[in-house]
């Protein structure tokens, strides 16, 4: 114990970082880059917990969906690299998404500390990481806090400022016209969104669009032309190509700028069915939401 204690105080030493004795957190007083801010993380974590602790690296929230991926994947692969703990993959990430989703508790991209730490423990995980990037006008605050599952209590909790200017964080920025041009390569059947890493997106816009050419189809190749349902398909058709097109260029915006409704629209389904209440059998569209559990 006094080992670790005191590789704990040399590692801080040498960081210049000083303890707020308010918060009990660990905190910088310069600014530092994003992927510092990381390995930083990694090292507090590591040597906060039990060798051989079981841990999941759970959510990281901040203004741009692949920023906060980009920060869970390299704190996983480092805490992994460690060898010191044991962290559980995507698999166990997954069942508790599952279960949330399910019991509807899951609030504005975060849930209490207390839910997650119940659901981590459900799966054989001592503590659960979570994090944040919060933009505080002139930079960046990163947050990370491991939480027990055991007491649902803080075992460790690190903040420190990143520029606004860290060019990591600037790679990751999607400007309006950065937008706007995945909006234009969407209409080569999601193109866009496949390239910007919004495969989700890209599999409904692809979807989109075949069903509006296979609607086309049906008019021109199966139809009568004497047929009472002759230019049904067709209208059909044109207007779920003009729905995907829509979405096609809303879809870059609401991916960077809202993880919440992201999941709402993947899982909202269109569906073009026979209306049951129209004579000659007309084609509606219909909407449904899935919950996955």
């Amino acid at each position: 114990m006094k080992i670790r204690f005191a590789i704990i105080v040399l590692v801080f030493a040498v960081l210049s970082w000083g303890r707020n004795p308010l918060y009990g957190q660990w905190q910088s007083a310069d600014t530092v880059s994003l992927d510092d801010a990381i390995q930083n993380s990694a090292w507090l974590i590591q040597y906060g917990l039990d060798k051989g602790s079981t841990i999941i690296v759970y959510q990281f929230q901040s203004h741009n969906p692949r920023l906060s991926d980009y920060v869970l994947k390299e704190l996983f692969d480092k805490l992994v690299n460690s060898r010191k703990l044991f962290v559980l993959d995507r698999t166990a990430q997954e069942v508790i998404d599952a279960e949330i989703e399910f019991q509807f508790i899951k609030s504005a991209g975060m849930i209490s500390d207390s839910s997650l730490a119940s659901l981590t423990k459900r799966i054989g995980a001592e503590a659960i990481i979570t994090g944040s990037l919060d933009d505080t006008a002139s930079e960046y605050r990163f947050r990370i806090k491991v939480i027990g599952t055991e007491t649902t209590a803080a075992i460790v909790s690190y903040a420190v400022s990143v520029d606004k200017n860290d060019k990591r964080i600037a790679g990751f920025e999607n400007r309006a016209g950065q937008k706007i041009g995945t909006g234009v390569l969407n209409i080569i059947l999601g193109l866009g969104s496949y390239l910007e890493g919004d495969i989700a997106g890209g599999i409904t816009l692809t979807a989109g669009y075949a069903v509006a050419a296979g609607l086309c189809a049906v008019e021109v190749l199966a139809l009568d032309w004497n047929s009472p349902a002759v230019g049904i398909p067709a209208t059909a058709g044109v207007a779920a190509a003009g729905l995907t097109l829509v979405y096609g260029f809303a879809r870059p915006f609401i991916y960077n700028y809202s993880p919440q409704a992201t999941a709402i629209m993947d899982n909202t389904q269109l569906k073009i069915v026979q209306s049951s209440d129209a004579d000659n059998g007309a084609l509606a569209f219909q909407l449904s939401y899935s919950i996955k559990f």
